[in-house]
């Protein structure tokens, strides 16, 4: 993916935890569907049917979420961000066609949430949108908003307000 730019090193925490918390629910689902099979009729067909609930919501649903985070991956190269999912780039917005820079780092979230996020507005090369680049799949903003950086002083009116400015320009300044 050299052609993309520079990967953002990407922040696995929330992927591995959901990992780990299907591994953890997997056990009383393991021991719903023994129980399931020790049944006849009637609470049999209940047992089984709580047993693919149990399954569904505490051990695929959060796999299926991991897989997501994890797969995801984040690029950033001197002329395009690109959000790259199972190999594919499925967002792409150019530097020259962005119309909208929004940085919202609230800090509330603390190390294990981090609040700090990059929404680029513009003509997508895959549609007209948004995409967002956040602290909860990356472990740092800094080649981003050190692009970015560059694109604002050449184009202001990609902030919008003071509030805008004074929120990019911290996100900035923080980032070095």
């Amino acid at each position: 993916m050299d052609r993309l730019g520079t990967e953002l090193p990407q922040r696995g925490t929330f992927g591995w935890a959901l990992g780990g918390a299907a591994l953890v629910f997997a056990v009383p689902v393991v021991r719903t569907v023994s129980a399931a099979l020790d049944e006849t009729g009637g609470a049999a067909v209940g047992a089984w049917a709580m047993a693919a609930v149990m399954a569904l919501v505490l051990v695929v649903v959060p796999l299926l979420l991991a897989r997501g985070i994890l797969g995801r991956h984040t690029y950033v190269s001197d002329d395009a961000v690109s959000v790259v999912s199972r190999g594919e780039v499925r967002q792409q917005v150019a530097f020259a066609d962005l119309t909208d820079v929004r940085v919202a780092a609230t800090g509330q979230g603390g190390r294990l949430l981090p609040r700090e996020n990059v929404l680029l507005s513009g003509d997508l090369r895959t549609g007209t949108g948004t995409v967002l680049v956040s602290r909860l799949y990356v472990d740092t903003l800094q080649p981003l908003l050190q692009r970015l950086a560059v694109e604002v002083a050449a184009r202001p009116e990609l902030l919008r307000g003071e509030l805008e400015r004074d929120s990019f320009e911290r996100a900035v300044a923080s980032s070095r």
